[in-house]
């Protein structure tokens, strides 16, 4: 079983330093396709009917993949004031149980931004041309990211790191 968890962390943590160069690469598409969109309409006076909503769209996109890294690695906010005056066998008990609890809510997360993208699926983004379920699966899959990084948090607590 330590086995399996070990290789399963592993795959979590290649995964998402994979997905931590996409983002970098799509943040910088983000950013030249906002300045040629600020430099067409003040320079030139035309503006691209499609870069804000390209650009809104692959936000969505990095806010759920930049959580889960984030899940992962232990960065999102939280209060540790009473946290860090417990003992560590408390600490780990924990920490389980709010992954636990996030494991829930990320379960209907997926649930029901899959039913979200099959209900909106059927319309199309004016500026790109692009079908909204593509848009709306960003919900689901940011939920299995979260999903899949809870899981090795838990995990992590019981076969420690490394």
């Amino acid at each position: 079983m330590n086995v399996i968890a070990k290789k399963y962390i592993k795959l979590i943590d290649a995964i998402n330093n994979i997905f931590g160069y996409v983002i970098s690469i799509v943040l910088a598409f983000m950013a030249i396709i906002i300045f040629w969109q600020v430099f067409a309409r003040f320079v030139m006076g035309d503006s691209l009917s499609w870069s804000e909503e390209l650009s809104r769209f692959l936000m969505i996109f990095m806010i759920f993949i930049g959580c889960s890294i984030a899940v992962r690695e232990g960065r999102m906010i939280a209060v540790d004031v009473i946290y860090e005056r417990i003992s560590l066998k408390t600490q780990k008990v924990i920490k389980i149980l709010v992954h636990l609890i996030s494991i829930v809510f990320y379960i209907i997360l997926i649930n029901f931004g899959y039913n979200l993208a099959e209900s909106f699926g059927n319309q199309i983004a004016p500026g790109t041309n692009i079908s909204m379920y593509f848009i709306y699966l960003s919900i689901p899959i940011g939920g299995i990211l979260l999903f899949a990084n809870s899981l090795a948090n838990i995990l992590e607590e019981f076969v420690g790191k490394g």
